[in-house]
């Protein structure tokens, strides 16, 4: 099982929560949605793809119909 929360802290950017001392967070954008996917949030509705070039791709699981069927404008 892949650990997307530490997954996201190592690739995303780094946010620091206000009242607890030095707990950092990682901030990724969903690829169909563009909202924010936190480290600290449930990640059940989550999915992370690793492609063949390297990149790490992370959507919700209602947003996986806009990336795949979406086509490259010309």
């Amino acid at each position: 099982m892949v650990d997307k929360a530490k997954i996201i802290r190592r690739v995303g950017e780094e946010k620091t929560v206000l009242g607890k001392k030095r707990c950092l967070i990682g901030l990724v954008k969903c690829q169909g949605c563009g909202t924010e996917i936190r480290s600290d949030e449930d990640l059940s509705e989550v999915e992370y793809v690793k492609t063949k070039r390297g990149s790490d791709l992370f959507f919700h699981r209602r947003c996986r119909d806009q990336i795949w069927k979406s086509k490259i404008p010309q």
